[in-house]
């Protein structure tokens, strides 16, 4: 097999030679006509028939194949520029919406014949037209330079009017301008294309809408501002009395501090922002209670908070129940002012119960001394007196009540003839009872009051 193939090869190629030179003498000779196709832009006329009509239209491609006849010899001069082929929306038909397509040879009509468009109609989808107008916002993107905020964002016009079919118009819900102020440390003038949004405020990719969407300002000039940056914290004054029974011990916010911009001259002397105590009141409350605060309106004129932060904060004003704790007194715990050497000094009962108002933590941790109890006996002669005692100041607890007792006042020289008499037997079992008293909360000494006695009923304490 492989014999046949190359036996006479050289003869063999020299009749394809052959063959080819024949073929390409009668071509040339006869000169026949082929048929060709060309890709054609569609052009379309008396748009504005449709128009008037307040209407707009679309149509599937924006190109035709246009087929033509041509001699073989002059096939190589043809090109898709010879032609022009368009529709006339005049002729568009209603019910199907099809529109003829037409077909001119523009140049080489002496060797171009039989033109035709395919496919030789065009539908055309119309729709009613929108004209639609929409705010413009000024949409920054990145961060300035340190020490620097936006202050305004402005575009002039501040508004855009849209064009385009229902259906597309319809996607669109805002319109903005992109700006990036990324590492900014002034003033930003410029323009820019507006932007389309849809209602998730994700922008709208060109392919999501029709080419015949106008907007009747291609570029719009935009102004952004920047301002010195300083961060100013928070300070809350608070006004009013919880009800009684309960207090109110501190205000808690999430936000510590937030970031103005304004001018130099007026950011100087700015180091906090206070909100007034008739915003944050306490007066006659129970529980924790939450204010929300509007802060912009506690800063001065030129001053504004920064766009990305919160104006708005929650503060949480804490009430807590009052509770009570009661301390077991000896007379030995009390401090006589003014005591004489020629008497001495008995209580009658001889242990006092006295009973403390606060906030639990804060009873927790007192100490008898804290109380400093004492009584003023520099005016007692022998005799028996309604006991009055003092105690220290605190702002951490109140006295609400203490046992009544008597102070029984007995001249040292008669203890002193009698011995084994009453007083010295009175002595003995006063340090008796000291001894086997506990004092601290939580020991076997010391009682806790069921519930918060009147404090108005407290002596006055020095």
């Amino acid at each position: 097999m492989k014999e046949r193939l190359i036996n006479n090869l050289g003869l063999k190629i020299l009749s394809v030679f052959l063959a080819f030179f024949v073929w390409l003498v009668v071509v040339n000779v006869s000169n026949p006509e082929v048929t060709r196709t060309k890709e054609v832009p569609l052009e379309i006329e008396n748009e504005q028939v449709l128009l008037t009509a307040n209407r707009t239209y679309e149509i599937g491609k924006n190109t035709v194949t246009v087929s033509y006849t041509v001699r073989t010899r002059d096939e190589y001069k043809v090109k898709a520029s010879d032609f022009r082929a368009y529709i006339d929306l005049t002729e568009l038909y209603d019910v199907t919406g099809s529109v003829p397509i037409k077909v001119e040879i523009l140049s080489n009509k002496e060797v171009i014949t039989s033109t035709a468009a395919r496919p030789g109609v065009v539908r055309v989808k119309t729709e009613d037209l929108q004209r639609k107008r929409f705010e413009l916002s000024v949409v920054p993107s990145g961060t300035p330079a340190p020490g620097f905020a936006i202050n305004t964002a402005t575009a002039d016009p501040d508004y855009v009017y849209v064009d385009g079919p229902v259906s597309k118009v319809g996607l669109i819900s805002s319109v903005g301008l992109e700006i990036s102020v990324e590492g900014a440390a002034e003033d930003l003038i410029g323009s820019a294309e507006p932007v389309f949004y849809d209602a998730n405020g994700n922008t709208l990719v060109p392919g999501e809408l029709s080419d015949r969407v106008h907007v009747d300002t291609a570029q719009v000039n935009y102004v952004i501002t920047l301002n010195k940056e300083k961060r100013l914290l928070l300070d809350f004054m608070v006004s009013g009395t919880a009800a009684p029974g309960y207090q109110y011990v501190g205000a808690e916010c999430d936000v510590q501090s937030v970031a103005v911009n304004g001018l130099k001259t007026n950011l100087a002397s700015l180091t906090k922002i206070t909100v007034p105590a008739t915003v944050l009141n306490v007066d006659g409350a129970t529980e924790d209670k939450v204010v929300s605060v509007n802060l912009q309106s506690y800063l001065p004129e030129g001053v504004e908070i920064v766009q990305s932060e919160s104006s708005t904060v929650n503060v949480l004003l804490k009430v807590e129940p009052l509770q009570t704790r009661t301390f077991r007194l000896l007379e030995s715990d009390i401090q006589k002012n003014g005591a004489s050497d020629n008497y001495l000094y008995r209580i009658q009962p001889r242990q006092i119960d006295v009973v403390l108002q606060g906030l639990g933590d804060d009873l927790g941790s007192l100490q008898l001394t804290d109380l400093a109890p004492r009584m003023d006996v520099a005016s007692m002669e022998e005799g028996s007196y309604q006991g009055v005692l003092t105690f220290n100041r605190s702002d951490i607890f109140t006295i609400v009540s203490y046992t009544d007792f008597t102070m029984e006042v007995t001249p040292k020289i008669n203890l002193e003839t009698n011995t084994g008499g009453p007083g010295d037997h009175s002595q003995e079992a006063t340090t008796a009872d000291h001894e086997t008293t506990e004092q601290e909360v939580g020991g076997d000494g010391t009682t806790e009051a069921e519930s918060a006695l009147n404090p108005t009923e407290t002596p006055a304490a020095d």
